[in-house]
């Protein structure tokens, strides 16, 4: 089961409707939940959505990782990539050019299968970091961090949009 917390996003939707048509079971929150609710969470999956804030106005988020991260799997998806971004020390910075619908070409490798691959994805994002942590940078345009991957903290982020439907199709992390 996936816990999905919604920091107000229209593209939330998206997300739970391509997670309900997997056939997995889904509970959404928004972010004005009481945060004793917290303590009562029980799903093995925590998704971290996009988000039209920011990482200050992300405390419930950060109350979550402190509490989950390494214990549950973690999924963060433009705001929440930059929230777990942030949480990890990386440094957060506005892109000089602002990136709102627009369609662009990542390269990622898929270290399962040892091939890299090319996605268009669509970014809506102003927003990126950069750091080193202990952490698989699995894709980086120039100082860009578009994904991380942790396997000791059992997390994942992207900036991106992968369920836009301007992204490449059947192309969902």
């Amino acid at each position: 089961m996936i816990l999905f917390l919604d920091n107000f996003d229209s593209f939330s939707n998206n997300i739970i409707k391509k997670i309900i048509l997997k056939k997995i079971k889904i509970n959404c929150f928004t972010l004005n939940i009481k945060k004793n609710y917290i303590n009562l969470i029980i799903e093995k999956i925590i998704i971290l959505g996009p988000g039209p804030n920011n990482i200050i106005n992300s405390n419930l988020n950060t109350i979550v990782l402190d509490k989950f991260i390494g214990k549950k799997k973690l999924i963060g998806i433009c705001l929440g990539h930059q929230i777990i971004s942030c949480y990890l020390n990386y440094k957060i910075f506005k892109l000089n050019n602002v990136f709102h619908g627009q369609l662009k070409k990542i390269i990622i490798f898929l270290n399962k299968y040892k091939i890299f691959i090319i996605k268009k994805i669509i970014f809506y994002n102003s927003l990126s970091c950069i750091g080193y942590y202990r952490t698989n940078i699995i894709s980086k345009n120039r100082l860009e961090l578009y994904i991380l991957n942790n396997n000791n903290l059992n997390m994942k982020s992207f900036q991106f949009h992968s369920e836009s439907i301007l992204s490449n199709k059947n192309f969902f992390i």
